[in-house]
């Protein structure tokens, strides 16, 4: 730290984000920063003082198993003087403004998605957080991940050249899981010019956000491409992943980024004069995504402290969001026109 001050920190909302996935031991092996909890008690950075939540237990857990010292059921019964730097947010959207309203002191927040429950709450959301002078990191931690980083940052393009297609899958619903895929097409593969839902494949209700629905959609991509993403029922398996087939090779990131591999394009062995991608012949790329909430929180504290670009600012989840809500448009309008985003 070199004598800085730590940020002081309160998280609201201490359920499985907040700190329930370091129970699990199967995660362990694979993250070990899969909740706020295990970032806050290790980073240097930050001085986690207090949590916030409705359930006894969950405040339980903070005092005896992470050693937080002020934990209580509402903002109201914070110590007089209490004075966050940092408010991680992990609670249901809609009531952040009047939590944030009771800690003028706070700089900067991490906040879970969706930031709002609807696109235009998500839009006051943030006007009232700029108005403030508030930071907004959004928790889409693939933005932060290493490895995802360098593809951004023209790795793709080496790997694999100018995507043509993207197929992606997910569970859990749009909102939920499914607003991850969308961030991540925008981040490796570019903005969306349209996004729509595709007929013939009615939504169905899932996910743990009220009245959240996995929905099959498309995405047209900005600088070439088209990105086709459908719904699994995790009751058979679990899969968050995206495939993408560029005009160099391909590249699969599949088990929510655990499982990356490059696929490179060779002579086609059918046909004379003809290329082919050597599907069955992987070549593995390291996964980073361990660490990937740890650098969210390296990126926050960098852009308090010396002005850093945030990795995942609320403009750029409010795009996410506003593609998000095309396809829900669309889904609901049952023409099956073209929703811009």
């Amino acid at each position: 730290m070199n004598g800085r001050t730590k940020l002081r920190t309160i998280v609201i909302g201490f359920g499985k984000i907040g700190a329930g996935y370091a129970d699990d031991p199967l995660m362990a092996k694979y993250y070990p920063y899969a909740s706020h909890a295990q970032v806050l008690a290790q980073h240097p950075d930050y001085a986690w003082d207090a949590v916030v939540d409705l359930s006894d237990d969950a405040l339980a857990v903070a005092r005896t198993k992470w050693n937080i010292p002020i934990t209580c059921r509402s903002i109201e019964e914070l110590p007089k003087g209490f004075a966050p730097d940092v408010a991680v947010l992990a609670t249901p959207p809609d009531s952040r403004i009047g939590l944030l309203e009771q800690l003028p002191s706070v700089r900067a927040v991490l906040a879970e998605k969706p930031l709002g429950s609807t696109l235009d709450a998500s839009r006051r959301f943030l006007d009232w957080c700029e108005g403030k002078g508030i930071i907004v990191q959004v928790n889409y931690w693939r933005r932060a991940d290493e490895q995802f980083r360098r593809f951004a940052e023209g790795g793709l393009e080496e790997q694999v050249g100018r995507p043509q297609v993207i197929f992606g899958l997910y569970g859990g619903g749009l909102l939920n899981n499914g607003s991850h895929i969308v961030d991540l097409i925008r981040m490796l593969c570019g903005e969306a010019t349209s996004a729509r839902a595709l007929p013939g494949f009615p939504p169905y209700p899932a996910g743990p956000i009220p009245g959240d629905k996995n929905v099959a959609f498309s995405m047209l991509l900005q600088q070439g491409g088209t990105a086709m993403v459908h719904p699994l029922r995790f009751e058979h398996y679990r899969e968050n992943g995206i495939d993408i087939w560029g005009d160099r090779g391909r590249l699969s990131i599949l088990v929510s980024g655990l499982g990356i591999s490059r696929y490179p394009v060779l002579q086609n062995r059918a046909m004379q004069d003809q290329r082919e991608v050597a599907s069955d012949q992987p070549e593995r790329v390291a996964s980073t995504v361990g660490t990937a909430l740890y650098r969210m929180y390296d990126n926050l504290a960098a852009a308090l402290r010396s002005g850093q670009k945030l990795w995942s600012p609320g403009e750029s989840a409010l795009r996410t969001a506003e593609t998000v809500q095309a396809i829900i448009d669309s889904s609901s309008g049952g023409n099956g026109t073209d929703t811009h985003a």
